[in-house]
């Protein structure tokens, strides 16, 4: 157990107001443990809301059935997904609450929008990409493996170093081991400050 991180992920973003939001979010919590009790897990590293609720007070509602369940120590962190500055100030605004670990939004050399690390780390919020080379190799694969030559690194690699070295994080999902094991090799090379701007400049 000590050597994996568990994640587990909630939706609940189609029901409106802050008792129908914390309801629904917190059946999506008890159906987590469910599940994960299968394989005698009883706690979570993470659990992560996929979307915000429709307004601020359904957020509040996702955000207080989260906050129990941290209470009930049941989990460690709490993450949200695909949040905007305003989805999270509706959870900020309230000074005791619990701060979300990690926003995970569509960040990649293809979409990367000049505010979106900025927005997070204002917060204290760390930013990991959910769909890391979406769009990416088949529109600058060429471009991304030219510069990989340099270090022996793959298109992929490089994309992935890029967005580390930018100041997030990522995760990929595959079923090739080999595939996962690539993923992982992008921490023994460094782009240089030219390279960054140059991949950065791609998709502008």
């Amino acid at each position: 157990r000590d050597e994996l991180y568990i994640c587990g992920t909630v939706l609940s973003n189609r029901v409106n107001g802050e008792e129908a939001a914390y309801k629904k979010t917190a059946q999506g919590c008890l159906e987590n443990m469910q599940a994960f009790s299968a394989g005698k897990i009883d706690k979570l590293d993470m659990i992560m809301l996929d979307y915000p609720g429709p307004n601020d007070e359904s957020v509040r509602g996702q955000w207080k059935a989260f906050e129990e369940m941290k209470t009930n120590n049941l989990v460690d962190d709490l993450a949200v997904s695909n949040f905007s500055p305003a989805q999270l100030d509706a959870i900020l605004v309230n000074p005791s609450a619990t701060k979300p670990t990690v926003n995970q939004l569509p960040f990649s050399v293809a979409f990367h929008p000049r505010d979106i690390l900025e927005y997070n780390a204002k917060r204290g919020v760390h930013v990991q990409s959910w769909s890391p080379l979406s769009r990416v190799l088949g529109r600058y694969g060429t471009d991304l493996a030219s510069i990989g030559k340099n270090y022996g690194k793959s298109a992929a690699q490089v994309g992935l170093r890029w967005i580390v070295q930018s100041g997030a994080s990522f995760c990929t999902q595959s079923k090739s081991k080999s595939h996962f094991e690539e993923d992982l090799k992008v921490f023994d090379f460094e782009l240089t400050s030219e390279e960054m701007k140059r991949i950065a400049q791609l998709a502008a």
